[in-house]
């Protein structure tokens, strides 16, 4: 388990799932097995989740998911005839299982066939969001992540725009974003909506027009958020922004492109921007800039820390010379009495 090693936490951990209602359950990973156990058939059955359906993994939190449920019949309501995910024995563990390239099937022990998560997950403490894919098919699935040119297939890519001509959209006011012919504006903050329509602008087509036809109007908003910050984010960068940064958005994109988002335009800027910053990385001048650099901060650091004492040194000073004067007012006023004592008369 290649993914889970890698990935998922090396002790067994409780997931926090939370469904498109807001319903949270509670599902045990086990470590060693690389396994969901407990709380899975509570989960599955309270979802009717059946033999194909494809659940979006969207990393809130360390240990806390928000699910999203792609049905493989495209709608909201399960196949009566189709067989459930909970039928299996009590017994039986939904596992995450790897790739076999020998194209053998999973057994029939009702375990899920593993599809790389695009974004990646929570990896070494870590914080960011991320999309895990989990398709329920037993080994039907190929692993899509390891052909970027695979074909999604004419059955699965179908447009979700009722306006296939971007150009007709002459200002924001005219711009509706259409999932199955229903609106999703409301699902997105004003600033998300009009961020992505520039960049729809950008490329004269809507982004979203070739998403797969099973996603719903949710998913479909949390993908163009997200598509929205990571372009926000690649603006953003610098040349000191890490390696990890790039591959987190790289991969996060990557999964979008294969549920059909128009993002091959950011990708493409991204390589250009990780060519230039990792050139630029190995170049003598780059090396000797951030050693100047850092010597400089820990000579300004040094020096703040001197000016501190300094400070210090002076109220110090200034507490002695208050304290020396009064001493001396005293010191004089005991040797007057003194003197005065001794030329007494007698």
């Amino acid at each position: 388990m290649r993914f889970c090693k890698f990935n998922m936490p090396k002790i067994d951990t409780v997931f926090i799932v939370e469904n498109e209602s807001g319903e949270e359950y509670k599902i045990n990973y086990i470590s060693q097995r690389t396994a969901l156990s407990g709380g899975w058939k509570a989960f599955s059955d309270a979802n009717q989740l059946y033999e194909g359906d494809v659940l979006v993994f969207h990393l809130v939190e360390p240990t806390r998911f928000k699910a999203y449920i792609v049905r493989a019949n495209g709608f909201g309501n399960v196949n009566a005839d189709a067989k459930p995910l909970n039928s299996v024995p009590m017994d039986d563990e939904l596992e995450v299982a790897p790739k076999d390239h020998s194209e053998k099937r999973v057994k029939k022990n009702k375990r899920a066939k593993r599809v790389k998560p695009p974004p990646g997950f929570h990896r070494d403490n870590n914080q960011s969001n991320s999309l895990m894919l989990l398709e329920t098919n037993n080994g039907h699935v190929e692993d899509q992540f390891n052909n970027d040119t695979e074909d999604l297939g004419p059955n699965k890519v179908l447009p979700h725009s009722e306006s296939s001509n971007f150009k007709e959209m002459k200002s924001i006011d005219d711009f509706t974003i259409l999932v199955d012919g229903l609106a999703i504006d409301h699902e997105l903050s004003d600033q998300h909506r009009s961020k992505y329509y520039d960049l729809c602008c950008s490329q004269n087509s809507f982004l979203h027009d070739h998403l797969l036809k099973s996603i719903n109007c949710k998913l479909a908003a949390e993908i163009i958020t997200q598509t929205v910050n990571i372009a926000e984010a690649i603006r953003a960068c610098n040349l000191s922004t890490s390696r990890a940064d790039y591959e987190i958005w790289d991969k996060t994109l990557k999964g979008f492109e294969l549920l059909g988002m128009n993002v091959g335009f950011l990708r493409a800027r991204l390589n250009r921007l990780m060519s230039l910053a990792f050139e630029s990385e190995e170049s003598e001048v780059s090396k000797r800039l951030r050693e100047v650099s850092a010597e400089q901060a820990r000579a300004e650091e040094e020096m703040r820390s001197l000016e501190l004492k300094l400070l210090r040194l002076k109220e110090t000073m200034g507490r002695l010379d208050s304290e020396l004067e009064s001493l001396k007012v005293k010191a004089e006023k005991h040797e007057l009495k003194f003197q005065e004592e001794a030329n007494a008369p007698w």
